[in-house]
């Protein structure tokens, strides 16, 4: 690796500064313009206007060279602000680039434990996420958590982003337990601070379940929005409009475990986890409409989702009469009007299988392929939906390669069931629906087209013994 008194040179000879390295007089008319590019920097960034902001963030670096030489620690923000622009504009290789020079020019001044290295550390990690790369991520993120440790302390709060940085890095290389173990240190730091019982715990367990819920560890979230409900339960009373969105929570759970293929060593099914998540529903429900007057979009959240409930027990009645009330609720305020369409504008996917995102499909458990091993696919299918979500005439009508997914993802459209279209508070057919999935491919392990499963039809799924209510 150069040293790092020749890689800024070498950036700044680039970005056509030159001129020796070292201190230089301050230059009251350079500082002015420098400090007229930092200011618009910001303004672009915080609007999210990513590019102008990467050219003025050069600005700054190159009039921070002037002013202090090109091996000067004040370049460390300014290089850093760069790579950060960068980032957010998708030019990973630049931004790595410039992290990497803030982070010599921070070590060569300050040291390995600069407080400083922090930001630019977590900034690398990311550009290393997002170009795929989970290993060097995890290096970065893991030193950045380090530095922190030294100057911050075991239980600060500043440790939370860093934590999901790793938590990413480590997902990318299908490292599931230490993915785990940074969620839940962010918890035990919060415990810390706040106190097992404190309402501000809500939010962090949220968050936590949130993770387990796109993890696929269904349980593991329904634990930890029960423990949320219970903190909001013990200070705000079980009525507490705080209360609903835990339970909303608990319900998907529910909804998503009877979902899922039957586990053999488990005693729970369809028949028990569905009238579950119906019963939480309701009960968010009734909180609702004690307030004085009940709030029309929560109200309409939470009959949709009810709705779509009763349609995968195939009562469709049921189903139809709690999306009408929804629709009403949010027709009554122009405000929601969107909301509304956001429901109801066009057929929503309910349940159904999904076609594999890899093929052939690795073994459980077994790591994916490489992605040099991989060529892109697609396979498009036009089909209909009927006014109670069923769909019909599901037709390929392109794929690259053919012969290959096909068929099923054909039978994947045509086993899915939707939440209808609605106009004018009744449900009415769409026909003319495009569904494209996108998957990778092994060409050396293909020897003939993959055979769908056997037909499942528009089979709802079986109907709660008990606890269902309408």
């Amino acid at each position: 690796m150069l040293p790092v008194t020749r890689l800024v040179a070498t950036l700044f000879l680039l970005l056509g500064i030159t001129g020796a390295g070292g201190e230089v007089p301050v230059d009251a008319p350079v500082a002015a313009e420098r400090a007229a590019a930092e200011e618009r920097y910001q303004r672009l960034i915080a609007e999210d206007r990513n590019a102008e902001a990467a050219a003025a963030a050069v600005e700054v670096v190159n009039l921070t060279a002037q002013l202090h030489g090109t091996d000067s620690i004040e370049l460390a923000g300014p290089l850093t602000n760069l790579a950060t622009a960068q980032l957010r504009n998708g030019d990973l290789r630049e931004a790595e680039a410039n992290y990497q020079l803030a982070i010599a020019l921070l070590e060569k001044r300050e040291g390995f434990l600069s407080a400083r290295l922090v930001d630019p550390l977590t900034g690398l990690g990311e550009a290393y996420v997002r170009s795929e790369q989970y290993a060097l991520a995890t290096q970065a993120y893991e030193r950045a958590l380090r530095v922190n440790h030294v100057n911050e302390g075991f239980y600060n709060l500043e440790q939370i982003r860093i934590r999901d940085g790793l938590t990413e890095g480590y997902l990318g290389q299908q490292d599931l337990e230490k993915a785990n173990f940074h969620q839940e240190a962010q918890i035990y730091v919060q415990q810390r601070k706040l106190g097992r019982d404190n309402p501000e715990l809500v939010g962090p367990l949220t968050k936590l379940g949130r993770w387990y819920d796109r993890s696929g560890q269904t349980e593991a979230a329904r634990l930890v929005y029960q423990g949320a409900a219970r903190i909001v339960q013990k200070t705000g009373g079980e009525d507490s409009p705080d209360m609903v969105e835990p339970l909303l929570a608990i319900a998907e759970t529910y909804r998503q475990q009877a979902l899922l293929p039957p586990d053999p060593e488990s005693n729970q099914s369809p028949e028990t986890l569905l009238p579950l998540s119906g019963m939480m529903l309701r009960k968010a429900l009734g909180i609702v409409e004690k307030q004085s007057p009940p709030d029309p979009e929560s109200r309409a959240r939470i009959l949709v989702k009810l709705g779509d409930l009763y349609l995968m027990w195939g009562k469709q009645n049921t189903a139809a009469d709690r999306y009408r009330e929804a629709w009403q609720a949010l027709s009554a305020d122009p405000a929601l009007e969107a909301r509304r369409d956001e429901f109801f504008a066009k057929p929503v996917r309910i349940m159904g299988p999904l076609p594999p995102a890899i093929f052939p499909v690795p073994p459980r458990k077994a790591p994916p392929p490489a992605p040099k091993d991989l060529e892109p696919g697609y396979v498009v299918v036009r089909f209909n939906v009927d006014q109670l979500g069923r769909v019909s005439d599901a037709t390929v009508v392109e794929s690259d390669p053919a012969n290959l997914l096909e068929e099923r993802v054909r039978a994947t459209a045509k086993n899915t069931l939707f939440r209808p279209r609605y106009v004018d508070g009744a449900a009415v057919a769409t026909s003319g629906l495009v569904f494209r999935h996108e998957f990778r491919y092994a060409p050396k392990k293909l020897e003939k087209e993959d055979k769908p499963p056997p037909e499942q039809g528009d089979k709802p799924l079986a109907q709660p013994t008990s606890g269902a209510g309408t």
